[in-house]
């Protein structure tokens, strides 16, 4: 049976489209990713730790620019040069691409529709830390040719600082790095969740104790955040199934976050 807690439990499904939310970080990692596409740069480096943002903005940033001009996004990698090549023709002029030998050749057509840098194409590859690095290496021969301009998104981890990788570090013309969520951010992030999908009557739910140990559990990692905030209302939604004198209906005791928490294995009981 489908209750209220249903719906909210609905609003942090976790897939590959997330509804955007404009914190304050979005904003300003937006306007730096879009100022400087608009430059006359070969190349540019935007990373941060797996579930910070970074493919929600490359969605909106292609949405939003496609309107205006060509702009290229794939979100999944490419593993061939000839498909990458295949792939880039079909997205430019639209029409199945010819069977090219290699980059230089896709290269003299594409010189013929491009006259001038300004004109480059801009192509946002995400997960570019999957590719090949002798796939990087024609990507960046590509872009000396100034007919097209790459943004390569990529995971900063633990184990891995990608600045360290030479192949992203050498010709990368700018970097921009996207943070975690702080606790603000965390508030603001569930509140327009909310807010979002018309559900105003739940906003008075959470409170200050409640933001403080999602950040704790989370990191700030909005991907972690959705997790967590599903598992809850999941958690919530069989009490009121089965038990709802446990439930009230105005506020949240801390236990259901820490019994979601444990069920994530973000607490260890």
């Amino acid at each position: 049976m489908n209750n209220h807690y249903s719906d909210l439990k609905n609003i942090f499904i976790d897939g590959e489209v997330f509804d955007y939310i404009n914190l304050n970080k979005s904003t300003t990692m937006y306007n730096k990713l879009v100022n400087a596409l608009d430059k006359p740069l070969k190349l540019i480096l935007f990373y941060g730790k797996p579930g910070t943002g970074k493919t929600f903005l490359l969605q909106k940033i292609h949405n939003d620019l496609k309107q205006k001009k060509r702009v290229i996004f794939f979100p999944r990698p490419f593993f061939e040069e000839k498909i990458f090549i295949k792939a880039l023709y079909e997205n430019i002029f639209d029409e199945a691409s010819p069977d090219f030998s290699n980059y230089n050749d896709f290269l003299v057509l594409l010189e013929k529709h491009i006259t001038s840098p300004q004109q480059a194409i801009p192509v946002l590859i995400d997960e570019a830390q999957l590719y090949p690095r002798e796939l990087i290496e024609k990507i960046r021969l590509m872009a000396d040719s100034r007919l097209l301009k790459f943004l390569f998104t990529v995971h900063k981890t633990e184990q891995e600082d990608v600045l360290a990788k030479d192949y992203f570090q050498t010709r990368i013309w700018e970097t921009i790095e996207i943070d975690t969520a702080s606790e603000d951010e965390i508030k603001i992030y569930i509140e327009k969740k909310l807010l979002f999908h018309n559900c105003f009557g739940y906003l008075n739910l959470f409170n200050a104790k409640h933001y403080k140990l999602i950040a704790k559990l989370t990191g700030g990692n909005l991907r972690s955040i959705n997790k967590l905030m599903y598992k809850l209302f999941e958690i919530l939604e069989y009490y009121d199934e089965h038990n709802p004198s446990l439930v009230k209906a105005n506020a949240l005791h801390v236990k259901y976050l820490e019994m979601a928490g444990i069920s994530l294995g973000l607490i260890h009981a």
